[in-house]
């Protein structure tokens, strides 16, 4: 009776060691599996954070775009405004010798007609 638990035990054993190693290949199966989706989870990371990066660069350029416009239309507007009062100043000088003509004129008239009235 000694000789059939024996035998029992060690097929017992057997199966055991057979489903362990079942278990084994399926662990690894399942570790191999894991480490894939932790790779493809990884890589999928590094994309996205690529992507945030080329995004960030992409607004610091174009920060740096908006700055400089604007730096471009002050100097814009500076200038307009130089001109504004550059114009200014040369309808008024042009008012100014209108003025003068005009008053050169009539002074002519006036001489005119005192050498016309000489004898």
């Amino acid at each position: 009776m000694k000789t059939r638990y024996i035998i029992l035990f060690a097929v017992c054993c057997m199966f055991a060691a057979c489903d362990r190693h079942s278990d084994s290949s399926s662990t690894s199966a399942s570790a191999s599996a894991s480490l894939q989706a932790q790779k493809d989870y990884d890589e999928q990371v590094k994309r996205q954070q690529t992507q945030f990066d080329a995004y960030d660069q992409r607004v610091k350029r174009t920060e740096e775009q908006l700055r400089v416009q604007e730096e471009m239309q002050k100097r814009a507007d500076a200038l307009l405004t130089g001109q504004a009062e550059l114009l200014k100043r040369q309808q008024d000088d042009f008012a100014r010798f209108e003025k003068i003509l005009d008053a050169w004129e009539l002074q002519q008239k006036q001489y005119q007609k005192y050498l016309d009235s000489l004898p």
